[in-house]
């Protein structure tokens, strides 16, 4: 069993200048919420904000560029250092290119380009890859653990 379910897969043309930040993140929120998820609030780890775009309400942000910092790129869970943060929750990514591996009992996976998946949170853990490119498409939401959908 993989450590992450495939919701779908959403290639959006970056090139069209209709497609911007905020309608990437409206797209792919919307898919959520028809598979059933509810975002998962944590007011003390919240969406990061300075991104091209983001929502507290819906915890999900899209960015378009890659964060020159390095401290993505270990081995975590989100929230392992937020003091009083709320990391039992999924999270479902989608990444344009390079997405986000997912190491689980000692494997490390990862799904292809434009999938959207979605990994508990705790169960795993997570790391943007090394070498990303500067310009790369990301999508993040935490949700609640689905009770309806199987994850390790």
């Amino acid at each position: 069993m993989l450590p992450y379910r495939v919701l779908g897969v959403f290639k959006p043309d970056i090139l069209d200048p209709f497609w911007k930040a905020w309608r990437v993140g409206k797209h792919l929120t919307k898919l959520t919420a028809s598979k059933g998820l509810i975002p998962h609030v944590d007011p003390l780890h919240g969406p990061l904000h300075g991104v091209s775009w983001f929502s507290e309400e819906l915890h999900a942000e899209v960015r378009k560029r890659s964060f020159k910092t390095k401290m993505a790129e270990g081995w975590h869970y989100d929230g392992d250092t937020t003091p009083g943060s709320k990391p039992d929750c999924a999270i479902v990514v989608w990444a344009s290119t390079m997405p986000t591996e997912i190491m689980y009992q000692g494997h490390i996976f990862q799904p292809k380009p434009w999938e959207v998946a979605i990994f508990r949170n705790m169960a795993v853990t997570h790391r943007r890859p090394g070498g990303v490119p500067r310009t790369r498409w990301v999508f993040r939401q935490r949700v609640k653990v689905p009770s309806h959908l199987e994850l390790p």
